[in-house]
């Protein structure tokens, strides 16, 4: 197995890459490693189960209307009322 030193990480980086490896259960090591080999390993798409997933999904939501007004309201509520950019964000985790 190959050794290889990085230099000139940026202190926050380093901070986030440890966080996220302890969030891991991993050494920063181990995390960089994964995180590596996760960004030149690419999964196969398989697009008919793609395309289901999307078909399941449209029938559970059905359709949605999104006209200007509908977004700007959803992007207010999201900043915590008009004008407030500094209101703290909630993040969806959706997923199926």
């Amino acid at each position: 197995m190959a050794d290889v030193a990085i230099r000139g990480i940026p202190d926050e980086l380093h901070l986030e890459l440890k966080a996220a490896a302890e969030r891991n259960h991993r050494s920063l090591n181990g995390e960089i490693v994964a995180r590596l080999a996760a960004s030149v390993r690419t999964a196969p798409v398989d697009a008919i189960t793609l395309l289901e997933r999307i078909q399941r999904r449209h029938r559970t939501l059905g359709p949605v209307e999104l006209g200007e007004a509908t977004l700007r309201d959803l992007r207010d509520e999201g900043q915590g009322g008009p004008g407030r950019r500094d209101a703290p964000r909630t993040r969806w985790t959706g997923g199926e």
